[in-house]
């Protein structure tokens, strides 16, 4: 069965993913959603049936749900979204491996920042003061797991700082856009 090729685009919260992928969707003519967006819109739908799921691996088992219902099978999309996230105990925690062999992403851009930078902009744009040693730590958890989930599905692999490397990310995409279209 054919799938959406996805190019999946990590990150901590605030290191620039949403703004890259925005960028990128008029210039290579591709959809860019964002993983909570797909799981809040799902939600919805879902919540009109069943009880909201409240937990990151129900989360995630709904984002691959959604990804299957609402992007097309012969389209190429940027997804943005991460690797680990928070939990209500404000404790770094793995999004599962079964999620990742189920969006079946054909490529991953993991996108890095300086913490301070990254401290900056969310308390800019949350206005919510954050640790900076849990940003660090959240922004190295988030690394590590990415390049286990690239390894094990065995898929092109970016790591980058998007405001010092558009060219290199630019000659990603458009190899990976050129690739989709010559399948």
């Amino acid at each position: 069965m054919v799938k959406p090729k996805i190019i999946f685009v990590g990150g901590v919260h605030g290191v620039g993913k949403t703004t890259l992928c925005k960028n990128r969707e008029l210039r290579f003519n591709i959809e860019h959603s964002s993983a909570s967006n797909l799981i809040t819109r799902e939600k919805a739908e879902e919540h009109l049936r069943n009880k909201q799921v409240e937990n990151i691996a129900g989360n995630q088992d709904i984002l691959v749900k959604a990804i299957n219902k609402y992007l097309k099978n012969d389209k190429t999309y940027l997804i943005d979204g991460h690797f680990c996230l928070l939990n209500k105990d404000n404790e770094i925690t793995k999004i599962p491996y079964s999620t990742y062999e189920g969006i079946c992403p054909s490529a991953i851009i993991v996108l890095v920042e300086e913490p301070e930078n990254i401290y900056t902009r969310l308390s800019s744009r949350d206005s919510i003061k954050h640790d900076l040693a849990l940003l660090r730590s959240f922004q190295e958890q988030e690394i590590y797991y990415a390049e286990y989930i690239k390894d094990k599905l065995n898929i092109p692999y970016l790591i980058c700082n998007a405001t010092k490397s558009d060219d290199k990310i630019y000659t990603f995409i458009e190899g990976l856009v050129a690739q989709a279209v010559s399948e």
